[in-house]
C-alpha cells in the first residue's frame, strides 16, 4: 500500500500537467495553465470560489500545486498561506506568485500534520488534493483544525457517479475507445483494471493514491472530521481531452461538467 512518501516521490517527478505541457514553471506554463482553468477545468466554477468576499481574510491553500488558487486569492488582497508535499510544487507556486507579482507564503507541509495553530484561518480550501493523500480522514480533520470558529471550508474531491459503476463503467471505456479519448500521462479506456483504477490514473498510470467516493460517502466523512455542508455542487469535465473538443458547445460542456464532472465541490462551515 502507498505511504506519503510515495506520494511526495509522484508529485515531485510529475508536477500538476507535466503530462501535458512541457517547460514546467516557466511564464508561458503559467499563462497556458491560467488558460486551462479559466476556460476548461474551472470555467464554471468561479462563483463557487468566491475569491472576491476573502479579501484581508486569513487563507490557507492545501496542497497548492502550482499556486493557481493561490494566486487568484492573493490577488484579490487575501492574507494566504499554502503548503504542499512535493518540494518542486513550492518552487513552482512562489515562481507563479513572483510572476504575477504577488505575496503569499508557500511551504512544504503535509496535509495529514499542517503546520498550523488551531483556529488560524478564515478559510481553508484544498482544490483535487485530499483524495490523493493515505489517510484523508486525517487530513479533512487537519482541515477543520486549523480552521477559526465559524469559518469556511472549500474542498474538492474525487466522485463516483454513474460512469463508474459497473455497467456505466464498461460504457464509458467502450465510448473512450470508440472516440480515441487518452487521458495524459494514462491509457485509462485500456490499462485500467477497475473503475477505482480509473480514477487512480486520472493523474497519471503511476499516481499512488486517488480516491473516490460516492457525494454522499464525502459528505458523511466531512461530517465526522467537524464540518456542515452548506452545500455541494459537481464539476470537473476538462474538454481539452475530447479529440472533438473544438466542436462541443459551451451549453453541452456545461451539462456535461455539472452532470458528468469528475469532482464534487463542497462548500463547508466548521459544525
Amino acid at each position: 500500500m502507498a505511504d506519503i512518501d510515495d506520494v511526495r516521490r509522484y508529485w515531485d517527478r510529475f508536477p500538476l500537467l507535466s503530462h501535458e505541457i512541457r517547460e514546467i514553471g516557466t511564464p508561458a506554463f503559467f499563462e497556458t495553465l491560467d488558460r486551462i482553468k479559466r476556460t476548461d477545468s474551472e470555467r464554471f466554477t468561479m462563483p463557487f470560489w468566491e475569491f472576491e468576499i476573502f479579501r484581508g481574510k486569513r487563507v490557507l491553500d492545501v496542497g497548492c500545486g502550482p499556486g493557481w488558487f493561490t494566486v487568484q486569492y492573493a490577488a484579490v488582497g487575501a492574507i494566504v498561506d499554502a503548503v504542499d508535499i512535493a518540494p518542486r510544487a513550492v518552487e513552482i507556486a512562489r515562481a507563479h506568485l513572483a510572476y504575477r507579482g504577488l505575496g503569499a507564503n508557500v511551504n512544504i507541509g503535509n496535509a495529514e500534520a499542517l503546520p498550523f495553530a488551531d483556529g488560524t484561518f478564515d478559510l481553508v480550501f484544498s482544490s483535487g488534493v485530499l483524495h490523493h493523500t493515505p489517510d484523508t480522514l486525517k487530513a479533512i480533520r487537519e482541515c477543520r483544525r486549523v480552521l477559526k470558529p465559524g469559518g469556511r471550508a472549500k474542498i474538492t474531491l474525487y466522485r463516483k457517479g454513474f460512469a463508474h459503476g459497473k455497467a456505466g463503467f464498461a460504457l464509458t471505456r467502450r465510448v473512450m475507445r470508440l472516440a480515441r479519448i487518452r487521458h495524459p500521462g494514462a491509457d485509462l479506456a485500456r490499462d485500467a483494471c477497475d473503475a477505482d483504477d480509473f480514477i487512480r490514473q486520472y493523474d497519471g498510470a503511476g499516481n499512488p493514491v486517488g480516491i473516490a467516493m460516492t457525494n454522499s460517502e464525502w459528505a458523511g466523512i466531512l461530517e465526522e472530521a467537524g464540518f456542515r455542508v452548506r452545500h455541494s455542487e459537481v464539476h470537473f469535465f476538462p474538454r481539452r481531452f475530447l479529440p472533438f473538443a473544438r466542436f462541443v458547445p459551451d451549453i453541452l460542456h456545461r451539462f456535461l461538467d455539472a452532470h458528468i464532472g469528475t469532482m464534487v465541490y463542497f462548500d463547508l462551515t466548521a459544525a
